[in-house]
This record gives structure tokens, sequence and C-alpha cells, in this order.
């Protein structure tokens, strides 16, 4: 019987193959490195939404301890009381005639002192976001308040937040009611 020599077979890669695997391996690196930049954005903007959300229910919690006939608890003009929610978009559009209207209408941090005594919320409504660089990545909040007087036992309160997300205005609502019951709050 004869044997045929068989052909030797090398074992490993050649230069091309692992050419080959090297760029499989970056494109795949690349694709990764930008899932954890997105990733990193969207948990930004998840805590500046949480921040806002935080401050309108702090304020909201803050005017539950208010009385009923606080004068502080004046009711908003019809611009605001009319539309709590600010279907149109006001708030979105800054620099422009409804933006300032809107505004102007509602209660702002001048209306949270009282008696010489103010506000004990947040005292400064500027947070630094997670690399904590004084010189960027600040995001600053702005809180108003609108009342509607529903009766003399009744009053609906919309609290807003608006802050700027990567350029672009956003606004946090949240809702309060207020309701005398037997004569007291």
């Amino acid at each position: 019987m004869l044997r045929r020599a068989s052909l030797r077979q090398d074992r490993g890669f050649t230069t091309i193959e692992s050419m080959i695997a090297a760029v499989v391996f970056l494109l795949g690196l690349a694709g990764l490195l930008g899932a954890l930049v997105q990733a990193r954005s969207a948990t930004g903007q998840a805590r500046r939404l949480m921040q806002a959300t935080d401050l309108a229910n702090d304020l909201a919690e803050q005017i539950q301890l208010w009385d009923i006939n606080d004068p502080r608890l004046i009711a908003s003009s019809a611009l605001c009381a009319d539309d709590p929610l600010d279907k149109d978009g006001k708030l979105l559009k800054p620099g422009t005639g409804d933006y300032n209207a809107y505004k102007a209408c509602m209660h702002g941090e001048t209306m949270l002192t009282f008696g010489g005594t103010t506000f004990g919320g947040m005292q400064a409504p500027v947070f630094r976001n997670e690399d904590k660089d004084p010189s960027k990545n600040e995001t600053r909040y702005e809180r108003f308040y609108i009342v509607r007087r529903v009766d003399a036992q009744m009053l609906q309160i919309w609290v807003k937040v608006l802050y700027l997300d990567a350029g672009e205005p956003r606004v946090v609502t949240t809702q309060a009611m207020r309701t005398r019951v037997g004569g007291m709050l």
C-alpha cells in the first residue's frame, strides 16, 4: 500500500486572517462605544427629568402647607388658568411673545416669600451633572405655579418646572388640589 504524502496543514492564523479578525473586533468595539455614549446621554436626560419632577413635587407639597386664603394663592390670570397644561407649548418657544406672556401670568419665585420668610425648598436652582465640572454640564431650573380658584372652598394648583435639556426647553408639570374641609385645612 502506498501512502500518499499528506499536505502539511499549518495550524494557526495567517496574517490576513488576523487582520480580518482585528477589523471585525474593532467594528464591534466601535458599536459598543457608541452604545455607551448613548446610554450616558440617556442617563443624564433621565437625571434632569427626575430632578425637575422632584422640584415640582417639593413645591406642590410646600403649597399644601399654606392656608387656602394665603395671598400667595391668588388666582392666576385667564391665560394661565384656562390652559394650565400649556397645550400649545408656549413655554417650549423661548423668546416669543406667547412664551413671555404665559411665563408672566404664572406665579414665580418672588411669590414664594411671605411675611419676610422665604420658601424653604431648593436654595439654588442649579445642578451639576455627572462629571461635576463647574464649567460645563450645568442645568438651571425655574419653578412656577398656576392657581385656579374653583370656589371659596377649592383651589386647583399646577406647579411647573422649566429647564433646558440638550439646548431644548423642557417642562415638568404636577397638579395639586386644595380644599377647605370643615372650616379648617
